[in-house]
């Protein structure tokens, strides 16, 4: 993120004394992030079954093969936020039936504010856990009331209090963590396309961009279809980002 230090105040004293106002200096951190892992799916595709099953490589194989991909894609940016955002002592527990999402939800708001997160571009993340017990809350279920048609809309579960708050999978159950987007950096780079393959192409599935490569092996008698991309993921301010957890049980 870039930083442009703190304001000042110009006040009359010094306008009336003509005193020349202070500049500050713009500043930007560059946090180096990793891409030494590759996620991938592949696969055979015999000639038996390329002869008399496969009617759209498209459909039958690329797709479920990306979506493999970019269904682990996140796994390095999820195990950062649950062992890297702490949790704040002025935030309950949510308890198990979603009934007090609002006050968790106020309770990482004001968090968030006290730290002067900007208040724009705010997630709140949440494990298969907690994503139950919010969606066990009427004012949530009932789409109308909670004031977004998007509620039930896929892994998205609505926008709230300025947070815009997503099911991830791979966080703990009983977790959550609320944050602004320069909290975390997540970074995917689709591998290059070899010269020896004899297919290569970049495609996209759910707005990643995949390396697909095919070959035929003649001793197997099948082709051969790999899907892959790097990933990594790095903190950039742990500050903008702050946890909680479902109370416990009976609570």
């Amino acid at each position: 993120p870039v930083t442009a230090g703190e304001a000042k105040v110009y006040t009359k004293a010094k306008r009336d004394a003509r005193e020349d106002i202070e500049f500050n200096e713009l500043g930007q951190a560059w946090v180096p992030v990793k891409l030494e892992d590759q996620v991938y799916n592949a696969v055979r595709l015999p000639d038996d079954w390329n002869t008399f099953t496969l009617s759209s490589l498209e459909q039958q194989v690329l797709i479920p093969q990306s979506e493999s991909v970019v269904d682990e894609l996140a796994k390095p940016l999820t195990d950062l936020i649950a062992k890297t955002a702490a949790a704040s002592p002025e935030i309950v527990g949510l308890k198990r039936d979603g009934s007090n999402i609002f006050e968790v939800l106020a309770g990482l708001r004001k968090v968030l504010n006290a730290r002067h997160v900007p208040t724009q571009d705010r997630t709140l993340a949440v494990g298969p856990g907690v994503a139950a017990a919010i969606l066990t809350n009427p004012q949530i279920t009932r789409v109308n009331e909670a004031g977004t048609s998007d509620a039930l809309r896929e892994a998205t579960l609505g926008r709230m209090f300025g947070f815009e708050i997503v099911e991830a999978y791979d966080l703990p159950e009983d977790f959550m963590a609320a944050y602004h987007r320069d909290a975390f950096a997540f970074v995917t780079r689709p591998s290059r396309v070899p010269e020896g393959v004899a297919h290569g192409a970049t495609v996209s599935q759910d707005g990643f961009s995949l390396r697909h490569i095919m070959h035929y092996n003649p001793v197997k008698l099948e082709d051969q279809s790999i899907v892959d991309t790097f990933h990594g993921a790095a903190v950039l301010d742990a500050n903008r980002a702050v946890s909680a957890k479902l109370a416990a049980a009976g609570k």
